[in-house]
């Protein structure tokens, strides 16, 4: 039966850990409840980090366990200043431990929670800090935790998603253009003096490939500065809100990327809104906060034109339907939601659609990606050898 390492908490309130048999997660939790214990997290062995200490994790990932943490000490009846001292304790990340003492001593010294995280925006942004101060004045606090406990979760699992499908071809396209530059920088420059002394004439191919070669021998290194630019030029732009936002609203207008980027603004927008709703936020003042949610800066300006929308009176659906990034499917169903009263649970289930249809579409797109690569480098690097091959032949012909 597989083993998993389990962290709880006894009736009295202290710290326990240690490893138990168990069937899967839930039956490890319920065996601990069994015991008497409050069970904190239970994962199984077999999936412990074995490299890289915990202190080198990102600091997003260790906010959401955090969070999970702080949820769970909070709903077995911790007041928010012990549980934050049980994670200052025993955390393991020591940039978030400083923040937390940090939180705890201002709620020590009379501020609410969401009053303290406000003052960490670099660990706790804008929509975070809402959702909490949401569940503090609605009296649910370990509710809205675990609310964002599931939103950053499945906001991190996306955004997992996102990188490894653009892993595999971004290095077969590296591989395909240094196949090329060997080719053309030390291959082909090899022959260029044999076809020199030749009298015969070269084919087309040939003296297009050899062109090639020189332009790249002789302004190569300009061309690398050039793309050094490029990319440090992108990763400016992206650091600034005008530019990355122009960038983004390029990406939207694409016809294949930015379908896909519509489709992940409209998964983020709806899971966000399914959170807020759910925390207890009116949607005038959960908009807000959806929008700090959207990675798309196009898309946030949109929102702000639904949110001005919306606190005129007028229905969410229709302002969605303006503002462009929304799938035409999820406008439709979030009028169902409205006029139902419904608009969170429909919210979530969109949610859920869209983050499974945004993989699926990465995926095939890999799968597409894939072979275009490989069939291009074919076709350039046979017309390469077949360009060469022609030339030899020509010369050989001169030569008999």
């Amino acid at each position: 039966m597989p083993q998993f390492v389990y962290r709880a908490l006894t009736p009295s309130g202290e710290r326990v850990s240690g490893e138990i048999e168990a069937a899967d997660d839930r039956s490890a939790v319920a065996r601990l409840q069994d015991r008497g214990l409050i069970p904190i997290s239970a994962e199984p062995v077999a999936t412990r980090p074995l490299a890289a200490p915990v202190a080198g994790r990102g600091l997003a990932r260790a906010v959401t366990e955090a969070t999970r943490e702080l949820a769970t000490l909070l709903g077995a009846g911790q007041p928010v200043e012990a549980a934050l001292g049980l994670l200052v304790e025993t955390g393991e990340h020591p940039r978030l431990r400083a923040v937390l003492a940090s939180v705890r001593e201002a709620v020590r010294g009379g501020k609410s929670l969401s009053e303290a995280l406000a003052a960490h925006p670099e660990a706790f942004p804008r929509a975070y800090v809402g959702i909490v101060r949401a569940g503090e004045a609605a009296g649910s606090l370990s509710e809205s935790l675990q609310k964002l406990v599931q939103l950053r979760e499945r906001t991190e699992q996306l955004e997992r998603k996102l990188v490894s499908a653009m892993i595999y071809p971004s290095v077969l396209l590296l591989a395909s253009l240094g196949a090329l530059a060997v080719l053309l920088l030390v291959v082909v420059p090899r022959f260029a003096p044999l076809f020199a002394q030749a009298e015969a004439e070269l084919p087309a191919s040939t003296r297009l490939t050899l062109a090639l070669a020189g332009f790249l021998a002789e302004r190569g290194d300009f061309l690398l500065l050039g793309l050094a630019a490029t990319l440090s030029g992108l990763l400016v732009a992206r650091r600034s809100d005008a530019l990355r936002a122009i960038l983004d609203r390029m990406v939207l207008a694409l016809p294949v990327f930015g379908r896909i980027a519509r489709e992940r603004a409209t998964a983020q927008a709806m899971r966000g809104l399914a959170t807020v709703l759910g925390g207890g936020l009116d949607l005038a003042n959960g908009l807000g906060l959806v929008r700090d949610l959207l990675a798309n800066r196009a898309a946030r300006a949109a929102m702000d034109g639904v949110l001005v929308g919306v606190r005129q009176g007028r229905p969410l659906w229709s302002c969605l339907g303006e503002a462009g990034f929304v799938s035409p499917l999820a406008v439709r169903l979030v009028r169902v939601g409205e006029e139902s009263g419904r608009l969170a649970a429909v919210a979530e289930h969109l949610a859920e659609a869209f983050e499974e249809r945004l993989a699926t579409r990465l995926t095939r797109l890999v799968a597409l990606i894939e072979p275009l690569v490989i069939v291009t480098l074919g076709l350039l690097v046979g017309g390469i050898v077949v360009s060469i091959l022609a030339a030899v032949v020509a010369v050989n012909d001169v030569a008999f």
